[in-house]
């Protein structure tokens, strides 16, 4: 007792500490009352401001801290470390670059073969304004390359550099090339960046743009890049402008993208020069257009010891008029810093809907880079579109939607839903004038599909969360094209060998690749497609579709054992029979005959729309429970580093044991998750790895294109989250909650809570979940499990 009434005197005094500083505010206002207004007007003021204190003196201590927040805008853009997750198989981005931002200006390192561009060791051979973030596979982009130099210029592809003192932050990257002694700083808007270039004493200072680089890959898969084409002209002593014309990539794009740029220094070259195909010509202004060749300028300057030279450089995908108004825009003067402030403040709102109290710099830093790493991608290129006119949203760069639909997506319906809607929107948009959703996309042009249709879970999943602005009949046409309509190439775009599935219930062998893997995927989609048929009223649709959805069982091999456990999902051929010679840890990628990136372990835990006739299958609770421990402590059958697991950890709810989620997430998370260049356990894939980890952070998931969030095990003592209604859902937990995992009870607003699940309505309600945590295991949130396809009725 003594603690709650220390807790809630400490609470008073808060209350009464703000009521204080608002009170304050009067004096400041002083003068304004002394002005000579009239009598009435001064009266009607004042009493205006005593009810607006007389009410916040009766506000909840809640209600004033949030107030107080308003006031001040979180500074949680100070916790965002772009180099963590770099190196390790993170891939993510170390550069700068904003919320969506179509410019993502970084070095590319080593052999130019890193998706990302960088490397923990190579030479920095340059800077380009193109990248992705966290993704595996053949590299794209890398477009635009610029590097400073000193000396004579000599071959355009002798120009890299050892590195020392690099450095990144919000918007911002630094480094010094050693072979050089130039200091690089970049700090980026959304279309355009801004260059400060250090140099030392030289006669001879240069800057180089390499039109014709980009990154490139083994042919695997095929998917290198190659050059197209490629342009840069000398307008004038400090500007250039050009573009580049690529094509490939792992999305094996079969028709190029071009990028275009613009160039201004605020400082005049002494002399210039271009090069193509290697060949140099000083003097030269260059030529309009080389095909298939490498083309670059360059500008010269005499430089003294820590000369600054800045470059703002803006890209587009139209024109180069375009990229230039882009840079002269969003960049209307030479002022770094004001750039690298503005990005900071964009990054502090993006980030500001979640804030965590009660923990350390380490957790934060983790956390809200986990958030920045979840709107890195896709890229916001409205206005930008080369392919079609649309007052649409466009958005380019899903890579892929296979890995954002499962928490990435869910995630920014959370904290930033305009934006989530507007993803949405051009996903409608590309099925309205291309005729297909992309399940991946990038350089405009759709593909690869490395399972089912996933578009049809993000768009499902915001029309179960009440996304505004989007067409639903015409979202509604484009999921059900999914599910019916044989693409003229299944690695492009839809769902590729739909008459087995339709025929047989299941994906064959001689049919397709990946079948197992895929037929499981499919049927997700199916009940996803279900849902929305559901919601806007045909229940023909809906009955179908979620018939389809059961589809997974017809894989269901109840013979296959593996550690006394029996029945898995396993390939089967066009006439019934099974693969021969059942193998637990058979995986696979494009073109296997069996499963993408994961085992028959894990997709026979993917089963999201029916997890109550998963266990069914399983034989049951108790043999579920033992079944999924054996899952996570058997060597080599779960993999954190890949998404088709990112469910099960959740699934003991289905099974009544919340408290095995809990010991699983938390062991997870410690284990896999860190600090630094090596802190994600496989590829970001565009955020999609950090949005996981944030969700598991926050103590509850969602089971994406549904809309039942799942709760985990609450890692923070207190989280407010500002909902896009004005509401705001508090997390707060008691006890000490790094040594206590377990959730002994619960309450929200107050009401005891006891379900280890809850629906987005209920949280779009906002309010306070508050938990009491345990050092054991205990029995909250054991009964009342989430709804499954196979419950009766059905919802």
């Amino acid at each position: 007792m003594g603690q709650i009434h220390a807790n809630r005197k400490a609470a008073r005094s808060r209350r009464a500490f703000l009521v204080v500083i608002l009170s304050k505010a009067k004096d400041l206002l002083l003068p304004l009352f002394s002005l000579q207004w009239p009598g009435h007007a001064k009266r009607k003021v004042m009493n205006i401001y005593s009810r607006i204190l007389h009410s916040l003196k009766r506000m909840p201590l809640l209600a004033l801290l949030t107030l107080a927040a308003t006031q001040s805008p979180a500074q949680n853009a100070r916790y965002i470390d772009p180099m963590l997750g770099v190196d390790g198989g993170g891939n993510t981005f170390a550069g700068a670059t904003l919320p969506f931002g179509m410019l993502k200006a970084g070095p590319d390192t080593g052999d130019n073969t890193a998706n990302s561009g960088w490397t923990p060791d190579g030479l920095i051979n340059g800077f380009s304004q193109t990248h992705v973030s966290g993704t595996g596979g053949g590299a794209k982009y890398g477009n635009v390359l610029l590097q400073p130099t000193t000396g004579d210029m000599t071959s355009p592809s002798d120009h890299s550099s050892a590195r020392a003192s690099e450095r990144a932050s919000t918007g911002y990257y630094g480094v010094t090339l050693t072979r050089y002694n130039i200091g690089v700083e970049i700090a980026s808007a959304r279309r355009s960046a801004i260059y400060r270039f250090t140099y030392p004493a030289a006669e001879k200072s240069n800057l180089l743009i390499d039109a014709g680089h980009c990154l490139t890959a083994t042919p695997k898969y095929h998917e290198n890049q190659t050059l197209v084409a490629s342009s840069a002209k000398i307008i004038s002593p400090t500007e250039i402008s050009g573009f580049t014309t690529i094509l490939g990539g792992w999305n094996i794009q079969p028709v190029p993208y071009t990028v275009y740029f613009y160039a201004v220094t605020d400082t005049p070259a002494s002399s210039f020069g271009t090069w193509n195909n290697g060949k140099l010509s000083p003097g030269s202004h260059g030529e309009t257009e080389s095909k298939g060749r490498d083309v670059g300028a360059w500008l010269t300057f005499a430089s003294r010891a820590n000369q600054v030279v800045q470059m703002k450089i803006g890209i587009s995908f139209l024109s180069e008029a375009q990229a230039k108004a882009n840079a002269t825009s969003e960049i209307p003067s030479f002022d770094f810093e004001a750039v690298h402030t503005q990005a900071q403040k964009t990054w502090n709102e993006a980030l500001a809907p979640i804030s965590i109290e009660g923990a350390g710099e380490d957790d934060l830093r983790q956390f809200y880079t986990a958030l920045y790493h979840t709107m890195l991608m896709p890229v916001d290129r409205t206005g930008e579109n080369p392919l079609f006119h649309s007052a649409e949203p466009y958005y380019d760069d899903f890579y892929a939607t296979w890995d954002t639909f499962r928490s990435s997506s869910p995630l920014l319906t959370l904290i930033a839903e305009k934006r989530e809607s507007d993803i949405v929107r051009a996903l409608v948009d590309l099925y309205r004038h291309e005729g297909w959703l992309p399940d991946a996309r990038s350089g405009n042009y759709n593909g690869r599909v490395q399972g089912g249709s996933d578009a049809d879970m993000t768009i499902v999943d915001g029309y179960l969360k009440h996304l505004p602005g989007i067409d639903w009949q015409t979202a509604y046409k484009a999921v059900e094209h999914d599910a019916e309509a044989t693409p003229s190439d299944p690695r492009k775009e839809g769902r590729g060998d739909l008459e087995d599935w339709r025929k047989l219930g299941y994906l064959s062998i001689e049919g397709s690749d990946r079948p197992a893997s895929k037929s499981m995927e499919y049927a997700a989609n199916d009940y996803a497609v279900a849902l929305l048929a559901k919601g806007l009223g045909n229940n023909e649709a809906y009955r179908k579709y979620s018939a389809r959805a059961s589809n997974w069982k017809n894989l269901w091999d109840p013979n296959a054992t593996d550690h006394g456990f029996t029945g898995f999902i396993w390939p089967r051929h066009r006439d019934g029979n099974w693969k021969p010679n059942f193998d637990p840890l058979l995986s696979g990628s494009w073109g296997s005959d069996s499963y993408y990136e994961g085992n028959s372990w894990t997709y026979s835990t993917f089963v999201p729309q029916d997890v109550a006739g998963l266990i069914k299958a399983s034989g049951g609770n108790a043999r579920f429970v033992e079944r999924m421990d054996a899952f996570f402590d058997l060597p080599d059958r779960y993999d954190v580093g890949n998404e088709p697991g990112f469910l099960a950890p959740y699934l003991y709810i289905w099974a009544g044991r919340p408290d095995a989620t809990q010991t699983h997430i938390r062991a997870i998370l410690a284990k896999n998750y860190h600090s630094g260049p090596n802190g994600l356990p496989g590829n970001d894939d565009s955020g999609a790895m950090s949005s996981w980890y944030a969700f598991g952070k926050l103590g509850f998931y969602p089971n994406a294109a549904q809309d039942v969030y799942l709760i985990g095990s609450p890692a923070f003592r207190h989280v407010a989250i500002k909902l896009a209604n004005g509401r705001s859902l508090i997390l707060e937990t008691e006890g000490d909650v790094a040594a206590q995992p377990y959730i002994a009870q619960a309450t929200w607003n107050g009401h005891p809570f006891d379900r280890a699940w809850f629906t987005h309505e209920e949280l779009m309600q906002g309010g306070t979940l508050h938990f009491t945590m345990s050092s054991t295991p205990t029995h909250w949130g054991t009964s009342n499990p989430p709804p499954s396809l196979s419950d009766t009725p059905q919802r």
